[in-house]
């Protein structure tokens, strides 16, 4: 399902944090054919909107035979899920339909860096209790399951100074995934695999947390293989879409290059991306 909107249904959804898109102007002439498509909503924070991950994807995805991704996202920087839930916007963000009265297809979770909650070992990074995340998980999967989408949650990285948390990470959102029947996009591991294999490709923004370019086109590769069920390999290099900045709002509607890589770094993080989501379903 197509979602358009004019530019004041835009500006009042950019208030509330929730912005709507499917391709934006600049980008129609790379669309694909009409074929399958699949609505795409981004429940999250800054882990979402730096590099626009939401728009690589969905560029990504018309570059390739598939289907097309439309995407969308409410985000809020900082955000963990206990906090969207507490800010009263969900049920509103997430039955928002369109005008042919379709409901989102796939709504993707991610919570904190840090789950939430604060660290257990502050020196070591050692993650917290983690209660919280899954009461939180179980917040909005009530909310996705009433309006009837498939639910994918979003696995985060080990920050760059404490590689250790991947397994942590790991760990809790594959027992919400087990907890809630939802699928878990590997991003983590994907990450602790590039970290260890080609430490040449910079995936961390300098603040040692947040992706650089090339680590959300890993990540837009990694969601594109857990959406499609098909490799990335073969997306070009260089994706596009409009630039967002802290604490989540939409810069301009200008199209610009959100990453270029070179044609050998591109291809190997989509290899990975691909073999790390088909290992996780052997």
């Amino acid at each position: 399902m197509l979602r358009y909107m004019d530019h004041t249904l835009r500006t009042a959804l950019l208030v509330t944090g929730l912005v709507v898109a499917s391709a934006p102007a600049g980008l129609e002439g790379r669309q694909s054919p009409p074929g399958d498509t699949l609505d795409v909503f981004f429940l999250g924070n800054s882990y979402v909107y730096f590099n626009n991950l939401a728009d690589q994807l969905a560029d990504m995805s018309r570059a390739l035979p598939g289907p097309v991704l439309r995407t969308a996202h409410h985000l809020h920087g900082g955000f963990s899920l206990v906090r969207h839930l507490e800010d009263g916007h969900l049920p509103g963000v997430l039955e928002a339909i369109a005008a042919d009265g379709e409901a989102w297809d796939v709504v993707i979770v991610q919570d904190h860096s840090r789950l939430g909650v604060p660290y257990e070992d502050e020196s070591a990074g050692t993650i917290g209790d983690r209660a919280p995340f899954f009461e939180g998980a179980a917040g909005v999967a009530e909310i996705v399951s009433d309006i009837g989408a498939k639910m994918v949650f979003y696995m985060t990285w080990a920050k760059e100074a404490f590689p250790g948390q991947t397994e942590a990470l790991a760990e809790a959102y594959e027992e919400a995934g087990h907890r809630h029947d939802a699928e878990v996009a590997p991003v983590g591991r994907a990450w602790d695999r590039v970290r260890s294999e080609r430490p040449d490709i910079i995936l961390f923004h300098p603040d040692g947390s947040h992706p650089s370019p090339a680590g959300t086109y890993l990540n837009a590769s990694i969601f594109y293989a857990q959406l499609t069920g098909a490799s990335p390999e073969g997306a070009p290099a260089e994706l596009h879409g409009i630039e967002m900045r802290t604490p989540g709002v939409v810069v301009s509607d200008d199209v610009i290059p959100l990453v270029r890589l070179e044609e050998e770094a591109a291809a190997y993080l989509q290899r990975v991306a691909w073999e790390v989501v088909s290992a996780g379903r052997e």
